[in-house]
C-alpha cells in the first residue's frame, strides 16, 4: 500500500525522471573516476602523454557502462576503470617506462601494449572461469588474503595520488629528498583535500555530492591561484594544472602493432607475474562486487554468467585499444539508489562519458592536479581505513596481522611478492589451525562400539570383560604431517600396555578421511612398528584408493568399519581360547539356562526344526509376517536392509540368538531380509504355539516372554552405549 501511495503522489518523481537523473549523475561520477585513474596511470615521465590516458579511461568507461547495462543480469550495473587493478597497472607502467626511457625506446607504445595484453589475459581467464562454472572458486581464497589484496591496492592508489600532484620518484628514492617533499605545496594541498573529501563524502553520501564537491573544490583552487597572481599558463608551468592543448588521444591496436619491431618483448614478458596478480585482483573484484550488488538489490544471479559477461567485455576492450573494465559497486549503487531500474540509465551514463571524451581537453585543462590527486588519495585512504582499521573489529589477530603483513610487503618490496607471501602465510596459518582441530573424530574401545555380529552369550561376556583390548580411532578430514603427528602420542599408551591379557587390536578407520599425503605415511609406519614390537594387531578400514596409495599400503584394508570390528573381535576371542566362528549352540543347555529346566521341557515339544541352506532367504523384507520366532541352533544368519546394491547389513546372528521377535509382537510386515550366510539350523516357535502355551502353561509363557525381552533389551543397551560413545566424540 505504501509503495502505491508513493508512486501516485504528485510530487514523486516519474520513472523516466529517475532513470534520467540517475544516468546523468552516474555518468558525471564515471567521468571523474576516469580522469582520476588516467592521472594515476600516467604520472611523472608519462604526464606529457596524459591525453592518451584520458582517451583510454574514457573509452573504458563508455564500454563498461554500455556493455554491462546491456548484458549484465543486474540492469543497473555499470562498469569502467577500477581502482584496485589500475593501481597495480600504474606500478607496472612506471617500471616499464623507466626501462624503456633508459634504453631509448618509446615508453607510450610499451605501456599501451602492456595494458592491452593484461586486459586480454584477464578476458581469457574470465571466460575460462565462467564457461567452466568456477565462479565459486573465489571462496577458496582466504579472506585475509583478499583483505590484503585490497588494502595493498589502497596503498598503491594513495601513493599514486601523491605522484599525480607532485613528481615523486618511485621506490625508496623519495626518502633521499624527503625534507624537500614534505614542504612541497602541491603535496600539502593534496593531503588537505584528500582529508577533506574523506570527511565530507563519509558524512554526505548522496550520489550528487561527489561531482558537486569536486567542481566546488576545483573552483576554489582556481580562485586561490588567481588571487596569488598565477595566470593559467603560469599555473600549468608550476604544476598546478594539466596541459589542455591536446585533446583526448586514442590508439587502436592495429596502429600500435605497426611498430611491433620496436618493442622489447623481454620487458613485457618480465611482467607476467604482475599480469597474473592483476587478473587475480580483477576476478576477486568482479565476484565480490557482483555478490554485493546481488545482496543490495535482493536478486539471485549467476556469478559464472557475470564472469562470462566480463570476459566478452574485456575482449572487446582489448580489441578497441582500451584497458581493463570491471563492474563498479559504487557507481552501480548510485544508479540503484537513484531509483533507476532499467538498462536505459546505464546507456545514458555511457553517453555522458562519450560526450566527455569529446571535451576532455577543456575539462582537463581546468581541473587542478591537486583536486584529482586529492580525490585519488581519498579513494586510497578509504580502502585502507576499511581493511586496516575497521577490519580489526571483525577479524581475529592472526587474520588481521596477515592483512598488515601483505600491506607492508607491498609498500616495501612489491605487490606480486606480497600476494605470494600472503598466500603462503595463509596456507601455513590454515595448516596450523586445522591441525588444532584434530584428525580423530571418535576414540572408542570395545565398551563403546561393537560389530553388528551377535555372538553366543559366552563370547559376548568375554568381549565385555576384555573390551579395552580393542581400540578404535575413527579419523576424519585431511591427514598430513600437522594432523598425523598427534596420533602416535594418542595411542602410545595403548600399544605399550604390558598388563593387558589376550590379543590387543588397534583399528584405524578412514571412512571419513578425504585424503592423506605421503608425509602422514611416516606416522602410520611408526604406529605399525611400535604395535608389532608389543604384539598389537593393527587393522585399517575404509581406505579409498588415493589414501591407500599415499600411505604406501599394498595389503588390502577392510571395506567398512563393521567388517574390521568383526575381525578385531575374532582376534581377541581366538587369543582367549574361543572358536570365534563356532557355529553351534545346542538348544538344551542354552534354553535350560535361560528358562529353567522345567520350563524348557514344557516348551521343547512346541518347537519345530528347520534346516536353512547357505544363501537361502529365511525372511523377505516387506512380506507379510508369519508371526513366527526363530531360535538359531547353528550356522549364521545375515539381517540386511534392502536398498542399493547388496543392501546394508544390520546384524549377523550366530548360534544362541533369536530373530523374528518384532513381528511376533507387532504382526507387521517383515522389516528386513534374513539370509543364511552358512548352512544353518533354526527352531521355530509360531505365535499360535505361544498362545497355546499361555493357556496350558502360563508360567512358562511368561518365562519365554522374559527371555525375548532380555535379548531385545541387551541389543538396545549396546546400541545406546554406542550412541553415547559417538556423541562424546574424541
Amino acid at each position: 500500500m505504501n509503495s502505491t501511495m508513493i508512486a501516485s503522489h504528485p510530487t514523486a518523481p516519474q520513472p523516466w525522471l529517475r532513470e534520467a537523473s540517475g544516468g546523468l549523475i552516474t555518468g558525471a561520477v564515471a567521468v571523474v573516476y576516469a580522469m582520476s585513474y588516467a592521472a594515476l596511470l600516467f604520472p611523472g615521465a608519462l604526464r606529457p602523454l596524459l591525453a592518451y590516458g584520458i582517451g583510454l579511461c574514457l573509452v573504458n568507461a563508455v564500454l563498461g557502462a554500455f556493455w554491462l547495462a546491456w548484458r549484465s543480469q543486474l540492469p543497473f550495473a555499470i562498469g569502467g576503470p577500477d581502482g584496485n587493478t589500475t593501481s597495480i597497472l600504474a606500478a607496472m607502467a612506471a617500471t616499464l617506462t623507466t626501462a624503456s626511457t633508459a634504453a631509448g625506446k618509446p615508453a607510450l607504445d610499451h605501456v599501451l601494449l602492456l595494458l592491452m595484453l593484461t586486459t586480454l589475459v584477464c578476458a581469457i581467464l574470465f571466460l575460462a572461469l565462467g564457461l567452466g562454472r568456477l565462479g565459486s572458486a573465489v571462496r577458496y581464497i582466504p579472506f585475509p588474503v583478499i583483505g590484503g589484496f585490497l588494502a595493498s591496492t589502497g596503498w598503491l592508489i594513495a601513493i599514486g595520488a601523491l605522484r599525480v600532484a607532485a613528481d615523486l620518484p618511485a621506490g625508496f628514492e623519495v626518502f633521499d629528498q624527503l625534507h624537500a617533499f614534505v614542504r612541497d605545496p602541491h603535496l600539502i594541498a593534496t593531503i588537505a583535500l584528500g582529508s577533506l573529501y574523506l570527511l565530507v563524502f563519509r558524512k554526505w553520501r548522496h550520489p550528487a555530492v561527489v561531482p558537486a564537491v569536486l567542481v566546488l573544490s576545483s573552483a576554489a583552487v582556481l580562485a586561490l591561484l588567481a588571487f596569488a597572481g598565477l595566470p593559467p599558463d603560469t599555473a600549468r608551468h608550476a604544476g598546478w594544472l594539466f596541459d589542455s592543448s591536446t585533446p583526448a588521444q586514442w590508439m587502436g591496436p592495429w596502429q600500435l602493432l605497426q611498430g611491433a619491431g620496436n618493442f622489447d618483448w623481454r620487458w613485457i614478458g618480465g611482467q607476467w607475474l604482475d599480469m597474473l596478480a592483476v587478473a587475480a585482483v580483477a576476478i576477486i573484484t568482479v565476484l565480490l562486487g557482483a555478490s554485493g550488488l546481488e545482496v543490495m538489490s535482493r536478486r539471485d544471479i549467476s556469478l559464472d554468467q557475470e564472469l562470462r559477461t566480463h570476459g566478452w567485455l574485456n575482449l572487446l576492450a582489448a580489441a578497441l585499444g582500451g584497458y581493463l573494465s570491471l563492474i563498479s559497486v559504487s557507481r552501480s549503487a548510485v544508479l540503484l539508489e537513484s531509483g533507476a531500474r532499467t538498462r536505459a540509465a546505464g546507456m545514458l551514463a555511457a553517453a555522458v562519458c562519450a560526450v566527455a571524451a569529446g571535451g576532455a581537453a577543456l575539462l582537463l585543462g581546468w581541473v587542478p592536479r591537486v583536486v584529482l590527486g586529492g580525490f585519488l588519495l581519498y579513494l586510497g585512504l578509504s580502502i585502507l581505513r576499511e581493511w586496516v582499521i575497521e577490519s580489526r573489529a571483525r577479524l581475529g589477530l592472526a587474520d588481521w596481522s596477515l592483512i598488515v603483513v601483505i600491506l607492508v610487503t607491498t609498500a616495501t618490496i612489491g605487490f606480486t611478492v606480497a600476494v605470494l607471501a600472503g598466500i603462503i602465510a595463509s596456507c601455513l596459518n590454515f595448516a596450523l589451525s586445522y591441525s588444532r582441530v584434530g584428525v580423530v573424530q571418535h576414540d572408542l574401545d570395545g565398551t563403546g562400539i561393537r560389530s553388528t555380529v551377535l555372538r553366543p552369550a559366552q563370547q559376548q561376556d568375554l568381549l565385555a570383560r576384555h573390551a579395552r583390548n580393542i581400540r578404535v580411532l575413527v579419523l576424519r578430514g585431511v591427514i598430513f604431517f600437522g594432523t598425523a603427528s598427534s596420533l602416535l602420542e594418542r595411542v602410545r599408551g595403548f600399544l605399550v600396555d604390558a598388563q593387558a591379557t589376550g590379543r590387543r587390536v588397534l583399528l584405524l578407520d578412514f571412512t571419513h578421511v578425504a585424503s592423506a599425503d605421503s608425509s602422514a605415511a611416516m606416522t602410520f609406519a611408526k604406529i605399525s612398528q611400535l604395535a608389532f614390537a608389543h604384539g598389537v594387531t593393527v587393522l585399517f578400514s575404509g581406505l579409498n584408493p588415493a589414501t591407500c596409495t599415499a600411505l604406501g599400503r599394498e595389503e588390502p584394508a577392510y571395506a567398512s568399519l563393521d567388517q574390521a570390528l568383526d575381525a578385531a573381535e575374532e582376534a581377541v576371542l581366538a587369543s582367549l581360547g574361543q572358536d570365534p566362528r563356532g557355529t553351534s549352540q545346542p538348544l538344551d543347555p542354552w534354553l535350560a539356562s535361560e528358562l529353567g529346566e522345567a520350563h524348557w521341557l514344557t516348551l521343547a515339544p512346541l518347537l519345530q526344526r528347520r534346516a536353512v541352506a547357505a544363501g537361502e532367504v529365511l525372511l523377505r523384507q516387506g512380506d507379510a509376517s508369519d508371526t513366527t520366532l526363530y531360535l538359531i541352533e547353528s550356522g549364521r544368519l545375515a539381517v540386511t536392509l534392502q536398498g542399493q546394491g547388496n543392501g546394508q547389513r544390520l546384524a549377523s546372528l550366530m548360534a544362541g540368538n533369536i530373530v523374528g521377535e518384532m513381528a511376533l509382537y507387532t504382526n507387521t510386515n517383515r522389516s528386513a531380509h534374513v539370509t543364511a550366510e552358512a548352512d544353518s539350523v533354526v527352531w521355530t516357535l509360531p505365535r499360535a504355539a505361544l498362545e497355546t502355551l499361555h493357556a496350558t502353561a502360563p508360567d512358562t509363557a511368561l518365562r519365554v516372554h522374559a527371555f525375548i525381552m532380555r535379548t531385545m533389551a541387551g541389543r538396545v543397551q549396546q546400541a545406546n552405549a554406542t550412541i553415547a560413545a559417538l556423541q562424546r566424540g574424541a
